[in-house]
């Protein structure tokens, strides 16, 4: 992607964060203005699809371009906007609308760790009440880790629509959330409402092919179908274990990623197994049921690269000292033996 078209995608978000932050706070009757729906559902949308469509974090080997260069590739006048924000909220601490377009704009360079430190502060100014605060929260933790829809980022969307049951954004990721537990009922009911607030087409587009992908064609509409579980056939054995030298460099409360990836394309990883690193060597077993983007499968890819990694902060973004190794496999998913891998390599700054 050219610098360009960088520069034009981040001066949008930008422009697009400075409207929204004032329209998502609570009117006098408790309400959101229409422009608000728009615009709140349109960036989770945004968000979501291109992560899903050009996102290449360093989930494994550290290989992937890292956030720095991205703020180096930044146009100058951008570059001191956020510099000049940073410093702002230094000289004033308990600006909380600071706090949330700053979260947003780290969101929107993939800084996910200090996204999540912006909203935290936000957290913290709001007394936990702030919804947007929440929300940003939200969004950065799925996109560090997508199964945070089943722990505390589930239960923070449940919060916000409770107070604000017509939030867009909450009702947005509030669904992702129910799709999640497997609860149809909720899906339906929050995305249904959803549409009735004149999201963007395309936003439009997808809920309503999501909630038809839900229903029985011969049920009208109103019974989920069945999950199809994850078969031997359609999933693959790993056995991961790590070098004798490198065992005494796991911290404690390590975690340890195995995760898939398509060998011949770049992206966001196909499917992550997450679990802890205390015990190893350790047998796992990944499949169509650990996808992060809806729609792929391990059976469509002709190459498999397989990562483990131990996170010693408990990070899925790679970061310097996490131990890991890979392997490459080329048979299709069905014929695919058991594999090992050997942690033996340290990722470098």
């Amino acid at each position: 992607m050219s610098g360009f078209i960088i520069l034009g995608i981040l001066l949008t978000v930008a422009a697009v964060v400075v409207v929204v932050l004032p329209l998502l706070r609570e009117t006098a009757d408790g309400t959101s203005p229409v422009a608000a729906t728009i615009m709140a559902v349109s960036i989770p949308a945004a968000v979501m699809l291109l992560y899903a469509t050009v996102g290449n974090y360093g989930w494994d080997s550290g290989a992937q371009t890292p956030p720095p260069a991205r703020e180096q590739a930044m146009a100058p006048d951008l570059a001191d906007a956020l510099a000049g924000l940073e410093a702002r909220l230094a000289a004033q601490p308990n600006d909380l609308d600071g706090w949330l377009l700053l979260g947003n704009s780290y969101l929107q360079l993939q800084r996910f760790e200090d996204a999540r430190e912006a909203f935290v502060r936000a957290m913290t100014l709001s007394d936990g009440k702030d919804p947007a605060a929440k929300l940003g929260l939200v969004e950065t933790e799925v996109l560090l880790d997508r199964s945070a829809l089943a722990g505390p980022a589930g239960e923070l969307i449940e919060e916000v629509l409770v107070l604000e049951p017509d939030n867009p954004k909450a009702l947005w990721y509030g669904g992702l959330a129910a799709l999640a537990r497997g609860d149809t009922a909720s899906v339906q009911r929050r995305w249904g409402r959803l549409l009735t607030l004149s999201p963007p087409d395309r936003v439009r587009t997808v809920i309503e092919d999501q909630l038809a992908a839900l229903a029985e064609p011969d049920s009208g509409g109103t019974t989920p179908p069945p999950p199809t579980p994850a078969t031997a056939s359609s999933s693959i054995e790993v056995t991961v274990s790590i070098a004798e030298a490198l065992a005494p460099k796991i911290a404690a409360g390590a975690a340890l990623f195995l995760v898939a990836r398509d060998a011949n394309a770049g992206g966001p990883p196909v499917a992550v197994v997450r679990q802890s690193a205390t015990e190893l060597p350790v047998t796992l077993r990944i499949s169509d049921a650990n996808v992060m983007v809806a729609g792929r499968s391990l059976t469509d890819l002709d190459q498999i690269r397989l990562i483990a990694r131990v996170a010693n902060g408990g990070d899925p973004l790679a970061k310097p000292g996490d131990i890991f190794g890979e392997t490459v496999l080329t048979s299709p998913v069905a014929n695919i033996a058991p594999v090992s891998i050997v942690m033996d390599q340290i990722v470098q700054p």
